[in-house]
This record gives C-alpha cells, sequence and structure tokens, in this order.
C-alpha cells in the first residue's frame, strides 16, 4: 500500500492545485501533517478523502455522539495518537463494503500503514469505539456493522506492531457460559437473532469494562440482554437475560448510572405490548449476573412515549420518568403528569421504586409545574378554552365520595390585547400573576382554601413551584 501512496500524492498536489476551491499553500504532505482542530482537520478530511481508492468515502458510525469520520486515539498507549478513519466503498453489481484505515504519527505528521486497513461486506456502521476491554495496555476497536444479509455483525480488532488484526468475533454471545476464543470464527447458535445494540461501561464493581449485547428476534419479539467478560484470552458471555413482548430494538435505548448512593445498574427503555407504550427495565450486575431492580412490566415503569431519565433532585441518583396509564398523556402528548421513580435499595419485594417527584408539564403552553410533595399521584387536570384564555383546573378526587374537587386553576393569557384585564379572568377570585414571558402571561386563582389547608399547601409555596417548561 505503501508503493500506491507514493504514486497518489503528486496527484493529489495537482488536484488541490488545479480545482480553484482552496488558496491553501500547504503541500499534500502537509495534508497529513497533526491537524490543529477545525480548519486543518476539515483539510486533513479533504486530503484523506482524496488519497482513499476509488468509490471510497469516509462515512459517521450511526453513534455520532461518541465517534465521528476522524478520530485521534491512543491505540497502542505509546503517547501519541493515531488517526482511526471510518471509509465505506460502494460498487456497482456488488456488495459494498464499511470499515477503517489506521494512520500513524511520525514526526508531526501521519503516514498510512501497509496493515492499517479493514474492508468487511456491509452495507453500514452502527456502532465504532475504542477501549482496553481486556486491560492489556492497548485499546481495541469495536465495529459494528450491518451485513449483505441485514445481520448485524461484532467485531474486534487490536493494533499492535501497526498491525491491525482481528480479534473477536461477537456473533455467539447469546448463550450463558459461552467462551469466545480469540480469532475465533463462532457463529450465532440462537436463531433469528437480527439486530444488535452495544453498551460499554463499568457496571458492576470488579473495576473492569462490562460489555452489554441486546439482540432482537422480530419473529417471536424477544429481546435478549447479554453480558460480555474480556480476558486476557478469550471473552466469557456470563449471563444472559430475556425480555419478552418487545416491538423492535431501533426505538431501545441503553443508559448507565447510579441506581442508589451504592449501586450502579443499566437502565432499558424498551417500546412493549400491543399498545405501543414505553417500559423501563432496571437492571444492575452481582458476580456477573443480572439482577432485575424493576420491571419494564410494572404499570409504575411505563409511559405513553419515551421520556429521557434524569437527576431531577440532583443527588447524583438516576430518577425514572413515568406517566400513569390512566393518563391523558396516553392520547394528548401536549401536556402530561411525569413521575419520577427511585429505587429503594431493596430486592425483596415489588414495590422497591418510590416517588421522589412529580412534575406536571405543559408543552403546548409552555410551563411546568414541580408538584409539592403532599400532592403527589392525586392531581388530576381539567382544561378549556374561555376566549382569548386557557383554563386549566387542577383538581383532587376523593378516593371515598369519587366527587372532585378544584383546589387551585392556572389561566393562560396570550401576550395580544390587553392584558391588565384581571377582571376578565375571574370576577369572583383575586388572580395572581405566576410567571410572564415571550408570548404568554400566567396567572393563578385558589379556589378551595379548605382543600389547600388540608393539603398543607399555601398559594406561596405553589407559586414558586411554576416555571417555563423550555426557553426560545
Amino acid at each position: 500500500m505503501k508503493k500506491i501512496i507514493k504514486l497518489i500524492l503528486p496527484l493529489l498536489f495537482i488536484l488541490i492545485m488545479t480545482t480553484g476551491c482552496s488558496t491553501s499553500t500547504k503541500s499534500p504532505e502537509k495534508l497529513l501533517t497533526k491537524p490543529n482542530y477545525n480548519e486543518e482537520k476539515a483539510l486533513l478530511n479533504t486530503g484523506i478523502s482524496k488519497i482513499l481508492y476509488q468509490n471510497v468515502n469516509l462515512v459517521f458510525p450511526e453513534n455520532v455522539k461518541e465517534t465521528g469520520k476522524i478520530n485521534y486515539v491512543d491505540l497502542d498507549e505509546d503517547g501519541k495518537n493515531e488517526i482511526v478513519a471510518f471509509q465505506k466503498k460502494e460498487k456497482i453489481n456488488s456488495d459494498s463494503k464499511v470499515g477503517f484505515l489506521v494512520l500513524k504519527e511520525e514526526n508531526d505528521s501521519y503516514s498510512f500503514l501497509e496493515d492499517g486497513m479493514i474492508l468487511e461486506k456491509g452495507d453500514k456502521i452502527e456502532y465504532a469505539d475504542f477501549y482496553d476491554l481486556d486491560i492489556d495496555g492497548h485499546k481495541e476497536i469495536i465495529m459494528q456493522y450491518k451485513n449483505p444479509e441485514g445481520i448485524s455483525k461484532i467485531k474486534v480488532y487490536s493494533f499492535k506492531n501497526n498491525k491491525v488484526e482481528l480479534k473477536y468475533r461477537l456473533n455467539d454471545v447469546f448463550n450463558k457460559n459461552t467462551v469466545i476464543e480469540k480469532g475465533e470464527d463462532n457463529t450465532n447458535t440462537v436463531q433469528g437473532i437480527e439486530n444488535k445494540k452495544i453498551k460499554i461501561s463499568y457496571i458492576d464493581e470488579d473495576n473492569s469494562l462490562d460489555m452489554v449485547i441486546l439482540g432482537y428476534n422480530p419473529n417471536n419479539r424477544d429481546l435478549k440482554v447479554s453480558l460480555l467478560k474480556f480476558n486476557k484470552e478469550n471473552v466469557v458471555v456470563k449471563d444472559v437475560k430475556t425480555i419478552t413482548d418487545v416491538n423492535g430494538i431501533s426505538e431501545a435505548y441503553l443508559s448507565v448510572g447510579n441506581i442508589s448512593s451504592q449501586e450502579k445498574g443499566l437502565i432499558l427503555d424498551l417500546p412493549i405490548g400491543k399498545e405501543g407504550i414505553v417500559g423501563t427495565e432496571v437492571l444492575m450486575i452481582k458476580d456477573s449476573k443480572f439482577i432485575t431492580v424493576a420491571s419494564c412490566k410494572s404499570p409504575n415503569m411505563q409511559k405513553a412515549y419515551y421520556v429521557p431519565i434524569s437527576d431531577i433532585n440532583n443527588d447524583n441518583i438516576i430518577d425514572i420518568p413515568s406517566i400513569s396509564a390512566n393518563s391523558s398523556s396516553f392520547i394528548d402528548k401536549a401536556y402530561a403528569y411525569i413521575t419520577y421513580y427511585q429505587w429503594d435499595g431493596k430486592l425483596n419485594n415489588d414495590s422497591n421504586m418510590y416517588v421522589i417527584a412529580q412534575r406536571y408539564y405543559n408543552y403546548q403552553y409552555n410551563f411546568k409545574f414541580c408538584i409539592p410533595k403532599n400532592l403527589y399521584t392525586v392531581l388530576s387536570t381539567e382544561q378549556r378554552y374561555e376566549s382569548d384564555k386557557v383554563i386549566i383546573k387542577f383538581k383532587i378526587t376523593d378516593k371515598n365520595t369519587g366527587k372532585s374537587n378544584v383546589m387551585f386553576t392556572i389561566v393562560v393569557k396570550p401576550k395580544v390585547g390587553n392584558i391588565d384585564d384581571k377582571q376578565g379572568l375571574n370576577k369572583a377570585k383575586t388572580p395572581i400573576q405566576i410567571l410572564d414571558n415571550e408570548d404568554y402571561i400566567y396567572y393563578m386563582l385558589v379556589n378551595d382554601k379548605k382543600l389547600m389547608k388540608k393539603y398543607n399547601v399555601n398559594e406561596s409555596d405553589l407559586k414558586k413551584c411554576f416555571s417555563s417548561a423550555y426557553e426560545k
């Protein structure tokens, strides 16, 4: 390959000097000089692209938040970054190929390597990243790609002595206790699994990286969750969990974070059931085994649509959002009561998730209400329109009688016309202005002071609970 590069570089010089697209005086050799981010990185991108074989282009892996077209990574831990550039080769009447090439730093520039390029038959790169999985002092290159048959393949490559070599084929990863040897050409013995997703992180207490692979079978709608541990000589499938009644993997989200003050865990948001709801499965790893903290089949762990996990109270513990199946939010996404749950650290019962916070979001009229603790899970909402105003009543239903009483009302008035017409808001009540933004003024009317007293809530507390849902 080095001989080919020597022939192409002078041609590259001619191309740069005759296109008229650049006034740069950099020589072709300088196109491969260590980049100074934006301008020089773009120039490097151009330089690599022009030197690639015909019909080969640089491409982004689908996990673009972690990995780009061009990546600066110290693969062999020698203190100097290599460049890993991901590529796709397309050819008429032939299978496309995807892969990467590695450039090595030499004397403040980068050079191509004879054994530094990989191309596999495939249509796209679904995942790529760089980790020292087996703690041998060298980062592996992990690439998941879709082959011509539409099956997700995962391969792990090593970079040592200026050579890229295939280290592991991670195909047979959904049978517990499977041992995958280096270079082994293993096949997937769990039939029907077409699509996969990867998460690599420190999840348990052994201070080594964990790899979790999701595998989905569209025929029986089973999702398998596999835990892999990398050793010096092989990879072991430590545990496999099956989640049934899953509606695909493309809308599945994997997250890792603190699920208590003592434990980290894996959070899976999955589309489940005939209704198309989203359920959250919370897992932790103990002794290289999955332990279920919360099931996606539990009503408290379900919502009408995907809502990202968050840390509502800033305690460095993940809070799980849920929208009650009885909520009209399952039909109308303009607003939602979102209840956030946190794990209590216990595993001996099904009620180990407790409410940490609840919020009402009105996306249409841009406000949110952080519900006081005494009102968690007891409020409901009725929304109607009166002239140019929006009237939103917050009600509490008596569990014994079933009768609903309005505790307070929020009035949203657009900033058009006479915004000081407070008599038009409610002749019998005195409104309190609680918010004012670019589009609306928001007022609160207290309807039932006895009900407020019963739940130990006052007007001042309620006013502090309101804010804009988002900034424009």
